[in-house]
């Protein structure tokens, strides 16, 4: 039984750590469903209200800023979603390594 055990706690970790890892993806992909969704209705209702000339020019310069901090904002989620992915392979390495110590001095 201690041998099935020292075989099975290593499996349950993984989907522990998968499991959290899934849902953190989708809750990131859920927000920025979300924030897309509400920055493209204030963009469309903002261009509906646009009048003259002067107001247009305005708005184009306020897409440019926006397009400028969106791609900021790209670079720095990709940063955070590669320093994730690297301590979640950290982990599942760690976890693979400990697995194989505990089951190879049996």
């Amino acid at each position: 039984m201690n041998n099935f055990n020292a075989f099975a706690e290593p499996i349950t970790k993984l989907i522990e750590l998968n499991k959290t890892q899934f849902e953190k993806m989708a809750a990131a992909q859920q927000e920025a469903a979300k924030n897309y969704t509400e920055l493209t209705e204030a963009r469309l209702k903002a261009a509906a209200n646009i009048k003259d000339a002067n107001e247009l020019n305005a708005f184009a310069k306020e897409q440019i800023e926006l397009a400028q901090s969106g791609l900021e904002k790209i670079v720095a989620d990709s940063k955070a979603l590669f320093e994730d992915t690297k301590a979640y392979n950290e982990q599942v390495l760690t976890i693979v390594k400990e697995s194989t110590a505990a089951l190879s001095s049996k």
